[in-house]
């Protein structure tokens, strides 16, 4: 009697385990489907909306030149860097104190963006294809396939390679180098062909390199 029972009981512990399994498996497929929307839907990654956040805050102090916020912006130990074209090589200078630094064109400030820069309302797509041809100031055409202000991963800058043509030192190349693996968010204002690169470091969102180049310019 005592094999018998204990035969039963190893039956029945067996089938409440598979019982028990196949419950389980059926909420964690119920989990699944109803996560799946999430995943595929166009809603605004949290990573996003912190990213528009700060990015609110960035153009809010370049609008209104503060220095301070701008700052906080910068990394102490990656600096900024502003790449230039002032003639058929770009320029890049390394800037750790907005006020210090003066762009090419008529030694102006830093906050002289704004005076180009005035609207940017983010769209997260892929970056507009650009052609030189398409470029006519007189009737504020871009050259760019759409016009706005969009926000992109950072492949296509990470691959320009300006700073192999800046001139720079072996130092000089090997922190920006170190730099770039950080950049996670690229801004394009077609308006000007500006872009503004941006890394999250140390629980912070960095402006890391900024492009301050007219298009077809050289």
């Amino acid at each position: 009697m005592l094999f018998i029972w204990l035969l039963i009981s190893s039956c029945n512990s067996e089938q409440s385990t598979t019982q028990n399994t196949t419950i389980d498996q059926g909420i964690d497929s119920l989990e699944a489907v109803e996560e799946e929307p999430e995943r595929t839907s166009d809603t605004p990654t949290q990573d996003t909306v912190a990213f528009r956040a700060a990015f609110t805050q960035f153009f809010t102090a370049l609008q209104a030149s503060d220095t301070a916020t701008i700052n906080q912006f910068i990394h102490p130990k990656y600096g900024l860097w502003v790449i230039e074209q002032p003639g058929a090589l770009p320029k890049m200078t390394q800037v750790t104190n907005i006020s210090t630094f003066k762009r090419e064109y008529q030694n102006r400030s830093f906050f002289t963006v704004r005076d180009e820069v005035k609207v940017c309302d983010l769209k997260e797509e892929a970056w507009p294809t650009f052609d030189c041809a398409d470029v006519d100031y007189d009737k504020k055409t871009s050259g760019f396939s759409k016009d706005g202000c969009f926000v992109a991963g950072p492949g296509k800058f990470q691959k320009t390679g300006y700073w192999d043509y800046a001139g720079l030192s072996e130092n000089q190349l090997q922190t920006i180098k170190s730099t770039l693996p950080f950049v996670q968010k690229s801004v394009l204002h077609t308006a000007t062909s500006f872009e503004f690169h941006f890394g999250f470091i140390d629980g912070h969102w960095r402006l890391l390199f900024t492009k301050l180049i007219y298009p077809c310019s050289a």
